[in-house]
């Protein structure tokens, strides 16, 4: 029986679907459109936009809403940058996102490429993590990466780059299961985990609240993420301390409480 092959845009839409992805935003052109029509094709659905900004915000306000990483595509150049505002709102409110750009030739950089940028100086300000996938076979270590590192610690946005000539890259349909299975299987836990807080940090926080004259309770999106409300209003009703919602925590307890 003889093997058949798949290309770049392909094995990132299998990545994608295997990680659990179900939707995608963004704006199609080259050199991703096949991307996108691969990832319909496996059942993620494309929510098309008329401007990457906009999709940009979508993708953020997602990955705000679920939990999970919203992921923005875009074309490369002028879509790229178009999608760093996108980027940023997910960065500075702590959401996670992923932007994912098509890039020019690796080998013609330089010479003045179709739509020729580096990208991943242009979304270093924006991105807590930037990864370029420079050979197909690099391809699903890179998807799982930028996934797990958006929701992480802290989360925010995350970048992938892919080079049009990655992209056009082919390998064996077998081997794209064997580098997905292993890059699923090499997923670094500590990403992937839920974080954990040392039972000395709480200590520390329960001695200084003990010590505290007038103590003010705040909470906002991170109580509201842990869906902490039952344990705060156990806090603030054992303690007495007042407190104030931010924008974020607001519905966590009641205003006239």
């Amino acid at each position: 029986k003889t093997s058949t092959s798949i290309d770049g845009n392909t094995l990132v839409a299998m990545c994608l679907a295997r990680a659990g992805v179900d939707k995608m935003f963004g704006v199609v052109g080259i050199p991703v459109t096949s991307l996108a029509n691969r990832a319909v094709a496996l059942g993620i659905r494309f929510v098309a936009f008329h401007n990457e900004q906009s999709a940009g915000y979508a993708a953020s306000a997602y990955g705000y809403l679920t939990g999970r990483p919203g992921i923005l595509l875009t074309v490369s150049g002028p879509g790229c940058v178009h999608g760093l505002a996108g980027l940023s709102n997910a960065g500075v409110n702590a959401w996670p996102m992923v932007l994912i750009s098509g890039s020019c030739d690796q080998k013609d950089f330089g010479r003045g490429d179709f739509q020729e940028l580096d990208q991943i100086a242009a979304v270093e300000p924006f991105s807590k993590y930037s990864v370029k996938a420079t050979d197909i076979t690099k391809i699903p270590t890179v998807v799982f990466e930028v996934l797990d590192r958006a929701g992480s610690g802290r989360p925010g946005g995350c970048y992938l780059d892919l080079p049009t000539d990655v992209l056009h890259q082919s390998v064996a349909d077998s081997e794209a299961q064997k580098l997905i299975d292993e890059a699923e299987n090499s997923r670094k836990k500590e990403l992937i985990a839920k974080p954990l807080v040392k039972n000395s940090e709480i200590e520390k926080a329960v001695a200084l609240l003990r010590k505290a004259e007038r103590p003010l309770i705040v909470f906002g999106k991170g109580a509201a993420y842990a869906r902490a409300e039952n344990a705060l209003k156990k806090l603030v009703e054992s303690t007495g301390i007042p407190f104030l919602p931010t924008p974020m925590g607001k519905g966590l307890l009641s205003d006239t409480h």
